[in-house]
Protein backbone atom coordinates (compact mmCIF):
# COMPACT_ATOMS: atom_id res chain seq x y z
CA UNK A 1 0.00 0.00 0.00
CA UNK A 2 1.30 3.49 -1.11
CA UNK A 3 0.83 6.83 0.00
CA UNK A 4 -0.76 8.86 -2.78
CA UNK A 5 0.53 11.75 -1.80
CA UNK A 6 4.83 10.93 -1.31
CA UNK A 7 4.88 7.40 -3.11
CA UNK A 8 6.41 6.04 -0.31
CA UNK A 9 5.12 2.72 1.66
CA UNK A 10 3.81 4.19 5.20
CA UNK A 11 5.58 3.61 8.21
CA UNK A 12 4.54 1.83 10.69
CA UNK A 13 5.88 2.31 14.01
CA UNK A 14 6.08 0.44 17.53
CA UNK A 15 4.99 1.84 20.61
CA UNK A 16 7.27 1.63 24.46
CA UNK A 17 5.30 1.19 27.29
CA UNK A 18 2.11 -0.08 25.71
CA UNK A 19 0.51 -1.30 28.77
CA UNK A 20 -2.83 0.16 28.72
CA UNK A 21 -2.70 2.10 31.60
CA UNK A 22 -3.39 5.25 29.98
CA UNK A 23 -6.16 6.42 27.44
CA UNK A 24 -3.81 7.02 24.52
CA UNK A 25 -5.89 4.95 22.09
CA UNK A 26 -3.36 1.69 21.67
CA UNK A 27 -5.43 -1.48 21.64
CA UNK A 28 -4.18 -2.91 25.17
CA UNK A 29 -6.87 0.09 26.17
CA UNK A 30 -9.75 -1.51 24.51
CA UNK A 31 -8.96 -4.79 25.63
CA UNK A 32 -9.99 -3.75 29.24
CA UNK A 33 -13.25 -1.58 27.76
CA UNK A 34 -13.99 -4.95 25.93
CA UNK A 35 -13.42 -7.19 29.12
CA UNK A 36 -15.72 -4.72 31.80
CA UNK A 37 -18.49 -4.70 28.49
CA UNK A 38 -18.83 -8.84 28.41
CA UNK A 39 -18.26 -8.39 32.43
CA UNK A 40 -21.30 -5.98 32.09
CA UNK A 41 -23.46 -8.27 29.93
CA UNK A 42 -22.55 -11.41 31.64
CA UNK A 43 -24.07 -9.97 34.78
CA UNK A 44 -26.86 -9.03 33.09
CA UNK A 45 -27.61 -11.81 31.51
CA UNK A 46 -27.28 -13.70 34.75
CA UNK A 47 -29.84 -11.26 36.49
CA UNK A 48 -32.02 -12.38 33.38
CA UNK A 49 -31.67 -15.65 34.06
CA UNK A 50 -31.78 -15.29 37.63
CA UNK A 51 -35.57 -13.86 37.43
CA UNK A 52 -36.69 -16.12 34.58
CA UNK A 53 -36.06 -18.81 37.27
CA UNK A 54 -37.68 -17.49 40.01
CA UNK A 55 -41.02 -16.71 37.72
CA UNK A 56 -40.75 -20.34 36.34
CA UNK A 57 -40.65 -21.76 39.77
CA UNK A 58 -43.81 -19.60 41.08
CA UNK A 59 -45.85 -20.71 38.09
CA UNK A 60 -44.67 -24.35 38.89
CA UNK A 61 -46.10 -24.20 42.70
CA UNK A 62 -48.91 -22.03 41.30
CA UNK A 63 -49.42 -25.12 39.37
CA UNK A 64 -48.83 -27.61 42.01
CA UNK A 65 -51.95 -26.15 44.17
CA UNK A 66 -54.22 -26.58 41.53
CA UNK A 67 -53.49 -29.84 40.98
CA UNK A 68 -53.87 -30.78 44.51
CA UNK A 69 -57.03 -28.60 44.87
CA UNK A 70 -58.48 -30.59 41.40
CA UNK A 71 -57.08 -33.86 43.26
CA UNK A 72 -59.05 -32.98 46.43
CA UNK A 73 -61.98 -32.12 44.67
CA UNK A 74 -62.09 -35.05 42.52
CA UNK A 75 -61.66 -37.20 45.12
CA UNK A 76 -64.53 -35.79 46.73
CA UNK A 77 -66.69 -36.46 44.08
CA UNK A 78 -65.62 -39.76 43.24
CA UNK A 79 -65.94 -40.33 46.94
CA UNK A 80 -70.26 -39.33 46.90
CA UNK A 81 -70.31 -40.93 43.62
CA UNK A 82 -69.61 -44.57 45.02
CA UNK A 83 -71.82 -43.76 47.89
CA UNK A 84 -74.70 -43.08 46.16
CA UNK A 85 -74.22 -45.81 43.63
CA UNK A 86 -73.97 -44.24 40.97
CA UNK A 87 -70.17 -45.00 40.04
CA UNK A 88 -68.14 -48.59 41.14
CA UNK A 89 -68.77 -52.08 40.92
CA UNK A 90 -72.11 -53.00 42.71
CA UNK A 91 -71.56 -56.21 45.36
CA UNK A 92 -75.47 -57.13 44.40
CA UNK A 93 -75.17 -57.58 41.13
CA UNK A 94 -76.56 -61.25 39.94
CA UNK A 95 -75.15 -62.79 36.92
CA UNK A 96 -78.12 -63.28 33.88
Amino acid sequence: MRSKRTGESPRLTLVRGGDGVERNGYVSDYSGLTNLVLTTWQRTQDQALSESLNDLESEIQTLESRYLEVCATLNIVLSDLVRLGLFGIRKDTTDV
